[in-house]
């Protein structure tokens, strides 16, 4: 008989689940959107019945004698406070919507082992503080023994920061923001200015679009002006200068029907207040403890990688840390492990391997399906020479899927469940972005290099395995590689190394060798408005509706007959 721990995210958005063993470690972590098809799966269960039986199955989970125990990433039903929910910069019904949607996941947690047969009865669902799940998921995933924590989020039980200090892996809270203020959803807000739905996780194309514009000095300060920080904490201004600024913004906000380009000078002066508020709570997070000149950041906020490519060597920290999946999916592995914690009577908590490939491996068999069924696709043994073929048809100009291993943990395919590409010719950026992924032509690309290759590509390179991090590309590199070039001279860099991912690292030195160019063109496999690809008929999809040229599942290579 064995334990095992299941962490689910009951945000009531961005669902998932993570399993915990009896020693724990980390063996399954995946978001609800991939296994559903439906992105960021607004009010869908985190505990699937079909989700998570498989992800017990894959795990060894043994029903007849193995018994699980249920978290979740928050303590209470935010419903349940007296607090009353406003029209600062959001509409208060989504407050409301939110708020009705968190009270059905934390109400219904477990429910899911009933259906299974793993319970007779209701379980009992241990509850954990929301910013001490971020806190713990991140800390798990990092390298660290020592560092401060900084969540940075949307909210909370009670704001939206939360500062930890961790030593020799044990997790003590320093302080809290008791709000209300917050710059995930100032960054929201932001969203829908320029004329794009947060709820549908469009922050991204903000945060690509400013790359195209100029911040304007005047806006910025009054951006800025929203959010009024004291020690670190935040507080959203007061009405009347909410009122100013958002008529000021107003003058700027564009439309979804008008021209996206209307917009970029908007994106760009939020991207700026975002940073100078961040700043100002960075600073107020200076290392307290040894070894603290490690930071680790996490929340939702911390996926904003423009930012965070600026923040190393600055405000007191060396090393800067965020974790493949730092927004509420991410918290189903913090519930996870502290209850592992908590029921093993654990002050500290286990370092992890680092590793995003969390989440589900395709079934052999269904490849083999594909195999036997292929019609117009042509099928090629990878078997032995997998990286120096696919290699090869990436410098031919191919455009290719990967369905490989375990899937990522996180928002951002990491090579396991991606489409690669050659990002030497200028025009591989609209043929992505027009002939597969059907959306808008500005949106940028990531590159993949060799760890011990970013220095000689970007300035101030650091290591980047989750593309966490946003830097700028040395001069002498940005005509080498105009596909993966954001237009302000920047990149989202990936490095990759034998370690975390050997077949792309491999891949990316066979690239190199036939190229004289070690960089790969990466971006998720999906078509705009879906989530990253899930099985094998996901992946054989989005080939035959699309522009690209073949797919690749697990070592074998499957290819349109042109």
């Amino acid at each position: 008989m064995s334990t095992w721990y299941l962490g689910l995210s009951t945000s009531g958005h961005d669902p998932a689940l993570a399993l915990v063993d009896a020693e724990g470690q980390v063996v399954f972590a995946e978001a609800t959107e991939r296994f559903l098809q439906d992105k960021r799966a607004w009010g869908l269960a985190p505990d699937h019945v079909s989700h998570l039986s498989a992800a017990l199955h894959q795990c060894g989970f043994d029903r007849a004698t193995d018994r699980l125990m249920v978290a979740t990433s928050w303590t209470l039903i935010k419903g349940d406070l007296p607090v009353q929910v406003s029209n600062t910069l959001l509409p208060a019904s989504d407050g409301l919507w939110l708020r009705s949607l968190q009270a059905a996941a934390q109400s219904n947690a477990g429910a899911t082992l009933l259906r299974l047969g793993l319970s007779p009865e209701m379980p009992e669902v241990m509850r954990f503080d929301h910013h001490l799940c971020h806190a713990a998921a991140a800390a798990y995933q990092s390298p660290f023994s020592d560092a401060t924590c900084v969540v940075m989020d949307g909210e909370g039980e009670a704001g939206s920061i939360s500062v930890f200090d961790m030593s020799a892996r044990a997790l003590k809270r320093r302080w809290r923001s008791w709000g209300p203020g917050s710059l995930g959803t100032f960054y929201a807000w932001i969203t829908g200015a320029c004329g794009f739905d947060w709820r549908l996780g469009e922050e991204w194309k903000v945060m690509g679009l400013a790359a195209f514009g100029r911040p304007i000095p005047e806006l910025v300060a009054s951006l800025s002006r929203l959010l009024i920080v004291d020690r670190g904490r935040l507080q959203f201004c007061d009405e009347p200068c909410l009122a100013e600024v958002q008529a000021i913004v107003a003058r700027h906000a564009r439309t979804p029907f008008d021209p996206i380009m209307q917009a970029a000078d908007l994106a760009a002066s939020g991207q700026a207040a975002f940073a100078n508020v961040a700043d100002q709570v960075l600073a107020a997070c200076a290392p307290q403890t040894n070894g603290a000149a490690n930071l680790i950041l996490t929340g939702g906020c911390a996926l904003n990688s423009s930012y965070n490519g600026s923040i190393a060597q600055r405000h007191g920290f060396d090393s800067v840390f965020v974790p493949s999946a730092p927004a509420d999916d991410g918290n189903a592995i913090g519930a996870a492990l502290l209850a592992w914690a908590k029921d093993q009577g654990h002050e500290t908590l286990p370092m992890g391997t680092g590793s995003a490939y969390l989440g589900t491996q395709v079934p052999a068999k269904a490849i083999r399906k594909v195999q036997q069924g292929a019609g117009p696709l042509l099928s090629t043994d990878l078997t032995g020479q997998s990286a120096q073929i696919i290699a090869g048809r990436l410098a031919q100009g191919k455009i290719l899927g990967v369905v490989r291993g375990r899937a990522e943990f996180g928002p951002r395919a990491l090579g396991n469940r991606s489409i690669l590409a050659d990002p030497r010719p200028a025009n591989m950026k609209d043929r992505l972005n027009r002939d597969i992924k059907g959306r808008e032509a500005y949106r940028p690309f990531a590159p993949i290099v060799q760890d011990t290759d970013a220095d000689q590509w970007f300035e101030a390179a650091q290591p980047s395995p989750y593309m966490s991090f946003t830097k700028r590309w040395r001069s002498t590199a940005r005509d080498q590689v105009p596909a993966v070039v954001h237009e302000d001279g920047t990149g989202r860099l990936q490095t990759v190394n034998e370690d975390s991912n050997p077949w792309l690292n491999e891949l990316v030195g066979a690239f190199g060798r036939l190229t004289s160019v070690p960089v790969v063109l990466n971006t998720s496999f999906n078509i705009m408005g879906k989530p990253i690809v899930h099985s094998v008929e996901d992946a054989v999809a989005v080939l035959m509706t699309s522009g690209m040229d073949g797919i690749v599942l697990e070592d074998t290579l499957f290819e349109k007959d042109n």
